[in-house]
């Protein structure tokens, strides 16, 4: 229904202004009751109400009377009035309402706002949180020492958190988008703090040679797919599609992920992040190394898997085989990490007595090994050190680690190499947007913009009456 015009009523000595709140398009907002609902502002002269009345007209009805009334008085220190929820209160509120969340996303979330939010900002009204208010916000967690890629995904939920309060009209702007805060890049998201974690072909291959053959074929998926760990462990055997005479090349099917129900809960087959299912083409080279994987299974059974058919476990694989073959593409032969521990006869004592620290870098106390001053623990290299020559064949790393996640970004940093359109790179890693492959991918991408400076110059150069001929054989041509 088509919103009536806004009525001024002179009230005493002041004059009142109302009409019925509508969308966008002008169309009347019905409330929880079924009945419209209104909105009303008062002023002291019939010129500020005009004026309000005119306000509310040129937006269609759509603005609430505190948004008219900022229009025309400047913004309030709180963008709202005094009786909004906390922002403990309203959090609860706005995430019993999502429903395009797992079970698993909403306790993380819970614990998010408990630990790391609601501590600072939970008690107060979200109509007097201000930009300043975040920033410190901000400012305090990083003193705390959280990591930046935390402090994002903790921004994050308060910035989506305060824009469900907008669209309710509980305040007018959002505090989180008034700030200077920078997006940190996040981990888990496909993103790394700094400088992108991500290996050259070459440096994979001298990686890959450290694992033993068994774990190849799941490197390769890993780097030459691009998958997420959670995506791969959860690839079945009906999700490796053969080659035919319709479809020459074999693909591979992403459609679901392990995911948690909550904190420390059991993992479960959900679909994929963000739901891009998607279907990509891979080489006949990996699809042969994954047949063997294939065979003797049945329908629903996984790819990757246990020796019991379970899912692997990231924390297990990432300590007992990733890491360990990590650390010993980075030591050479001739030049290994220098070893702790002398061998000095008759001396007694503990291991702290003479420099001994355990893995937390605190003072060691078990007893010296006899011959040694250190304990039997603390003998030889440290399991995390390594060479650093210059000898080739050993693998160096600029960026820390990263873990598997190293492969999907390695993926997309050959694709990008190879001139693979953004928007192909994007669809094969499940991105959500292109403007999130942009975001964290975008610096590899300086040839594509040199590129269009040299098309563009190219028709530059070209007299007018070339380029006129050129357009007009182009328009001639069928479309498709």
């Amino acid at each position: 229904m088509e919103a009536q015009l806004a009525r001024i009523e002179k009230r005493g000595e002041r004059w009142r202004v109302a009409w019925r709140l509508c969308d966008t398009q002008g169309r009347t907002i019905p409330g929880e009751d079924g009945k419209f609902v209104w909105q009303s502002t008062t002023w002291s002269t019939e010129k500020l109400a005009k004026r309000a009345k005119d306000i509310a007209e040129g937006h269609r009805h759509s603005w609430t009377a505190q948004q008219v009334e900022s229009e025309i008085l400047g913004p309030s220190d709180g963008h709202s009035t005094p009786d909004t929820p906390t922002l403990a209160e309203w959090f609860e509120e706005w995430l019993g309402a999502i429903t395009r969340i797992t079970p698993g996303t909403r306790a993380t979330y819970q614990q998010q706002f408990r630990d790391h939010i609601s501590p600072s900002l939970g008690a107060k009204p979200i109509g007097e949180i201000t930009p300043l208010d975040v920033g410190k916000w901000v400012n305090r967690r990083k003193t705390d020492g959280a990591k930046n890629t935390t402090i994002t995904r903790d921004f994050q939920l308060l910035q989506h958190c305060l824009d469900g309060a907008v669209r309710s009209r509980h305040i007018d702007r959002n505090p989180c988008k008034e700030t200077d805060f920078v997006r940190n890049q996040v981990a888990d998201d496909d993103t790394g703090e700094g400088e992108l974690a991500a290996f050259s072909h070459e440096e994979f291959e001298l990686l890959r040679e450290r694992f033993d053959k068994k774990w190849h074929p799941l490197l390769d998926f890993l780097a030459y797919t691009g998958a997420r760990w959670s995506e791969a462990m959860a690839v079945a055997v009906e999700h490796i599609v053969a080659p035919s005479p319709k479809s020459p090349q074999p693909r591979v099917r992403i459609y679901r992920a392990w995911k948690r129900s909550g904190v420390g809960a059991e993992r479960y087959l959900g679909t994929t992040k963000g739901r891009r299912r998607r279907e990509l083409t891979i080489d006949m080279e990996l699809y042969e190394e994954l047949r063997p994987l294939v065979r003797g299974k049945k329908k629903g059974e996984l790819v990757f898997c246990g020796d019991e058919g379970q899912m692997i476990d990231y924390s297990n694989f990432y300590h007992r085989v990733w890491r360990p073959a990590l650390v010993e593409a980075q030591r050479c032969e001739r030049h290994p990490p220098g070893m702790r521990g002398d061998r000095i006869p008759g001396l007694k004592g503990r291991c702290r007595d003479h420099g001994g620290t355990n893995d937390q870098g605190k003072p060691c106390g078990a007893w010296l090994s006899p011959g040694w001053n250190r304990c039997i623990n603390h003998i030889g290299a440290d399991p995390d050190a390594v060479s650093d020559c210059d000898c080739p064949r050993v693998l160096r790393l600029e960026v820390p680690d990263g873990g598997p996640h190293r492969l999907r970004h390695s993926c997309a940093t050959w694709m990008f190499a190879r001139g693979v359109p953004p928007l192909v790179v994007s669809r094969r890693l499940g991105h959500a947007t292109l403007a999130v492959t942009s975001e964290i991918y975008g610096h590899l991408m300086p040839e594509s913009d040199e590129a269009a400076a040299v098309a563009l110059s190219g028709l530059r150069s070209k007299s007018g009456g070339a380029v006129e001929a050129e357009e007009a054989a182009i328009d001639e041509q069928p479309s498709e």
